[in-house]
């Protein structure tokens, strides 16, 4: 800002020099004495003996005392005279000095004000360069995500119909291979189960009549009978699932013999509840007294394990009144176990009491099929080979042993047929 005002500054100093020459002011070192001098010499040379003021004659002496007078008064009015254009000249040099000091400023604010405009006006460009930039990056990355999106949409379609082809054909050969087994087996199946409902039944009435003549040797009651019994089926359980809580109900309490409490990882599925009967004949009040007591105690299934059975029923059925579960008493365990895994796949999928309900009569109806009997009778077909090949040990071990292991994997396959079975109806899926 000083470098600005230097050559104002010399210009005013330059017009005051001019103005104070005028009035024969010195200035800048100039003596005022010699000035005053000067003129009243040239007051000496034009009057020597008159007045200055009034023209009268005077003395010589006297003459110099005005023209003293008249130098003094001179000097002390151009001694005023000076101080006034300086304080002038101060004033108009302050004056100039703020005019110009304000035009700066205002020359620096509107730089400043065009500069801030300017780089507001930048950054409001740039602002939208990089609006632009995104919004072109937004769409080029949603066109190209469509586009994957779109390819892999239709690999996912030609995928899952080449999936669906070979599977409608692995399906119609798995039908055809099915059809053809059928066929081969139907007649073979037949006859081994005619054979084996044959050899059961005979089996059945001999064993019967053992029993009778064994309770006439002991002279035991039915009530001790349905003791030995009821040990029996509790040892067995306790054997077969020794992590569920298994315990026999006291004589003289209310309620079947066993209750059942199925277990998973320590937490309760289930409960069922267990009668065991040997008699000589058949009674409705066994199924009726055990409903009475499965409402009592809130069991989910209960199931009558018993030598006898009612006129036109046998090894496996199911109640048409009580929905009891009446099965032979060498069927024990594998009924119970497959009720058993029944429970625990309903509490892990965390059915409700109508899911229940309805997948329990699905079940009901699946074990009192045909299909199922069918394989029990092979599961109880395979067992007795297995019981006959003990015998058999100590003539061939080799031989029985490699024959064991062949049956034990067909009766793997008949458990496993029938865990799917069980599978399919706890789906919701027909087989």
């Amino acid at each position: 800002m000083k470098s600005g005002l230097k050559p104002e500054r010399q210009w005013v100093d330059k017009v005051l020099k001019g103005l104070l020459d005028s009035f024969c002011i010195p200035i800048h070192g100039e003596d005022p004495m010699s000035t005053a001098a000067a003129v009243a010499l040239q007051h000496h040379h034009a009057v020597t003996d008159q007045c200055p003021w009034c023209g009268t004659t005077i003395s010589r002496a006297k003459f110099i005392e005005i023209e003293s007078r008249i130098a003094e008064q001179e000097r002390k009015k151009l001694a005023q005279d000076r101080a006034r254009m300086q304080a002038e000249a101060r004033e108009t040099l302050q004056k100039t000095e703020a005019r110009i000091r304000q035009d700066a400023d205002k020359k620096v604010a509107a730089l400043t004000a065009e500069r801030d405009k300017a780089t507001a006006s930048a950054k409001e460009q740039q602002a939208r360069a990089d609006a632009l930039r995104k919004e072109a990056e937004k769409q080029t990355e949603i066109r190209i995500k469509a586009e994957f999106e779109r390819k892999m949409q239709a690999l996912a379609t030609e995928r899952d119909e080449a999936a669906a082809k070979v599977k409608r054909l692995d399906e119609s050969k798995q039908k055809e291979l099915i059809q053809q087994r059928a066929s081969l087996e139907k007649d073979r199946d037949g006859k081994l189960l005619k054979a084996q409902v044959q050899y059961n039944r005979e089996r059945e009435q001999l064993q019967q009549k053992i029993d009778a003549l064994t309770r006439q040797l002991q002279r035991k009651t039915p009530d001790d009978l349905g003791d030995a019994a009821e040990v029996d089926a509790y040892e067995a359980l306790r054997d077969a699932f020794p992590r569920d809580d298994i315990a026999r109900i006291k004589k003289g309490q209310p309620g079947a013999d066993i209750r059942h409490k199925v277990l998973h990882k320590g937490t309760l599925c289930g409960t069922i509840l267990l009668d065991s009967k040997d008699r000589q004949g058949w009674q409705g009040a066994y199924v009726t007294k055990l409903r009475e007591d499965q409402m009592a105690d809130k069991a989910e299934y209960a199931i009558l394990a018993t030598t006898v059975f009612p006129s036109g029923k046998k090894e496996l059925y199911i109640d048409e009144e009580t929905r009891v579960i009446v099965v032979n008493r060498a069927r024990l365990v594998e009924i119970v176990d497959l009720v058993r895994r029944v429970i625990q796949r309903m509490h892990s999928l965390r059915l409700s009491q109508s899911e229940r309900s309805e997948k329990r009569e699905l079940l009901y109806t699946y074990i009192t099929s045909e299909d199922y009997k069918q394989h029990l009778v092979e599961a109880g077909r395979v067992t007795g080979e297995l019981a006959d090949l003990d015998v058999e040990e100590k003539r061939g071990h080799d031989k029985v042993w490699e024959k064991r292991g062949k049956m034990v994997t067909r009766l793997r396959n008949v458990v496993r047929e029938v865990d799917t079975e069980v599978s399919s109806i706890l789906e919701g899926r027909q087989s």
